[in-house]
């Protein structure tokens, strides 16, 4: 199963910060200045993308996220790596 993790981004920034898709979808919007999102609202995005998306994103990751593109890019390889959550199908004995 593979997860869109630029649409999962995308929705977690509409549900954090209450603007259009449009805006949020534009991967050169700054978070700050176009999207209003300070750092309280980053952490809350940063806590939102964990949980939806079963991955710890480090802190140095998080100092800088400052764009869309940013905060796609560095989401996407920390779903990569994260161990699958789909359950290990078993083998006939």
């Amino acid at each position: 199963m593979s997860v869109d993790t630029a649409a999962v981004a995308v929705e977690a920034l509409v549900w954090v910060t209450g603007r259009a898709r449009e805006e949020c979808a534009r991967r050169e919007a700054e978070l700050e200045r176009d999207l209003g999102v300070d750092s309280l609202s980053l952490l809350e995005l940063v806590v939102t993308l964990q949980t939806r998306l079963t991955i710890s994103v480090p802190d140095e990751v998080t100092a800088r996220i400052r764009t869309v593109a940013d905060l796609q890019d560095a989401v996407a390889p920390l779903v990569a790596a994260a161990p699958s959550s789909e359950p290990t199908p078993r083998t006939p004995s």
